[in-house]
Parts: structure tokens; C-alpha cells; sequence
């Protein structure tokens, strides 16, 4: 009884194992590692090869001399100045932050180098004991200073004009009137063919002849218009302003101060309101704006 009773428990036991192994088979088809396995295959791998390299040191070296041999590259050094490093391949050295910066200078940028040059040349400063330079335009005698940008300004003139001082001739020689002033009674204007009044002298003058100024005064019109052609109006002061008509060549400027007796422009070509009158110069004064006759300023 005991004996067949130990002879089942031992088939029992000899079956469980048989399919414990059964299953284990079945679950490491191609999924399970037994990495026991691999430490084995590694241990002995490594003391092969170490044997293999035993006393050999030469198979990796020549491999790499090999390899330095055909390699072309250049040399990739700090001072190759092929790679750039802040601080190390430019050329300078990153002063210390401990060591400070005394006695070093710093560089000059543009602007400074621009100044320290404008700084060493000699100064421009005008003389202000120097004669002023003979003026072009006619404005010789003003006086010409310069104002704090550098730029040459003329000084206003305080002009003054009397009657009793009266006007230079506008032309050399005898003036022939051709067609006088008059605003209390018409005169006759050939070219128009009627009468009417005349708020102007109009002066024979052969094309080209030279006209000087009256007075002194500045420039303040310079236009042109069918019946004068080009004019120029001057200012005297104290109300009092001259108009030279039928004009060419003009050699004053808008603007500029002239003396007494400097010329103005030349006589040009009539306007075809003037045609049968010929070349002349017409003339014209005003006081405050009214129109009076020149001829009894003449001196």
C-alpha cells in the first residue's frame, strides 16, 4: 500500500515537471533572452580578444597612422585662424576684470579720429581786421559779417532819401525826354496813338547803353511785363522807391544794397508799346506810393 502510494506520488511529480518544461518552450520561442547566456559569451569574448592582443599594440596604431596618412584635412589648431575663438583668435587678449584697465588705451572710433584731425589743423577763424574783399553785384559797400552758422549775411543799411538831395542822371550826356511826366494833363504816346497821362519819364537811349543808379538804395523787385519788359524797383527810404524799365544785362540781385552811380543793367530793346518812340529807359519815382516827376529831382 505505502509502496504503490510512493510510486503515484513520484509519476505525479515526474508529470508536472515534464510540463513545466513543456511550457517554458513554448514561451521562449524567439521572445525570451536568457541573459545568463550573454554574460557567458561576453566574459569570453573579452579574454579572447585580449589574448589575441597580448603583446601586440601595434594593430590599432598602424590603423590610425594609416588613416593620418590619407587624411588631407588641415590642422584645426587655436592659431591656424581657421576656427575663430572670442578672445583667442583675434588677436588680442580679454584684459582681466581684477587687473583693471589703467594704462590701456582705448581705441578711436571714426567720429573721434574725425575730430582729433578737424583739432590739430590751424584756424579758419576770419580776420576781422582784414578789408573786406571787393563784393560782386554791386555791394561793394555793404558790410558783410558772418553770423554764427558761418553764413555770409549782408547788414542791413538804414537808408534815408530827401528831396533836396535829389538824383543822379540815369545816363551820361544830355537827356532827350520822349515822353515826359505828367498826371495833371494827357501827353501823346505815338506807338499807342493817344493821349493819356504819364506817370513815368520815358528816355532815349540807343540798345546796350549802360544805366547807373540814382540814389542809393536796395533791391526790392526785379520782374518783367509786356509794357517794360525787365524792371528793377528800388527802394530809397522814407517812403520814396525808383523803377528802371526796358532793361537787359541786369547786374543786381534781389535783395542787395547799391550805391549812387553803380550801374544796374544796359538799355534793352524796346517793348512794341514803345516802337515808334525807339530804344529808351523809362523811369519812375514814387513817394508812399504816389507817382512824382523825377526830372525835378535831377542835380
Amino acid at each position: 500500500m505505502i509502496a504503490s502510494s510512493v510510486f503515484v506520488l513520484t509519476a505525479l511529480t515526474m508529470t508536472g515537471v515534464y510540463m513545466q518544461s513543456r511550457d517554458q518552450e513554448s514561451e521562449n520561442d524567439g521572445y525570451t533572452i536568457d541573459f545568463s547566456v550573454l554574460e557567458n559569451n561576453v566574459d569570453d569574448k573579452i579574454q579572447e580578444i585580449a589574448g589575441n592582443n597580448q603583446g601586440d599594440d601595434s594593430l590599432l596604431g598602424g590603423a590610425l597612422d594609416g588613416l593620418e596618412g590619407d587624411l588631407d584635412a588641415p590642422s584645426m589648431e587655436v592659431d591656424s585662424n581657421l576656427i575663430e575663438i572670442p578672445g583667442l583668435t583675434d588677436g588680442r587678449d580679454e584684459p582681466d576684470a581684477a587687473e583693471g584697465t589703467a594704462g590701456t588705451e582705448e581705441p578711436k572710433g571714426p567720429a573721434e579720429d574725425e575730430t582729433a584731425a578737424q583739432t590739430e589743423q590751424p584756424s579758419q577763424e576770419p580776420d576781422d581786421s582784414a578789408e573786406p574783399a571787393e563784393l560782386s553785384m554791386n555791394e561793394s559797400a555793404a558790410i558783410i559779417n558772418q553770423d554764427a552758422l558761418g553764413e555770409n549775411v549782408v547788414a542791413v543799411r538804414e537808408l534815408h532819401f530827401s528831396e533836396s538831395e535829389g538824383l543822379l542822371q540815369p545816363l551820361a550826356g544830355e537827356l532827350e525826354v520822349l515822353i515826359p511826366f505828367s498826371t495833371t494833363s494827357s501827353v501823346y504816346f505815338k506807338t499807342l496813338d493817344q493821349y493819356k497821362r504819364s506817370k513815368a519819364m520815358v528816355i532815349s537811349a540807343p540798345e546796350g547803353t549802360a544805366v547807373t543808379a540814382c540814389a542809393e538804395g536796395k533791391v526790392v523787385r526785379i520782374f518783367q511785363n509786356a509794357e517794360l519788359g525787365h524792371a528793377v524797383t528800388m527802394d530809397l527810404g522814407d517812403g520814396y522807391e525808383i523803377t528802371y524799365g526796358q532793361l537787359r544785362d541786369i547786374q543786381v540781385a534781389l535783395g542787395s544794397y547799391v550805391n549812387a552811380g553803380d550801374t544796374l543793367a544796359t538799355v534793352a530793346k524796346t517793348t512794341k508799346y514803345y516802337v515808334r518812340e525807339g530804344n529808351n529807359l523809362y523811369l519812375q519815382v514814387t513817394v508812399n506810393g504816389a507817382a512824382i516827376d523825377p526830372s525835378t529831382l535831377f542835380r
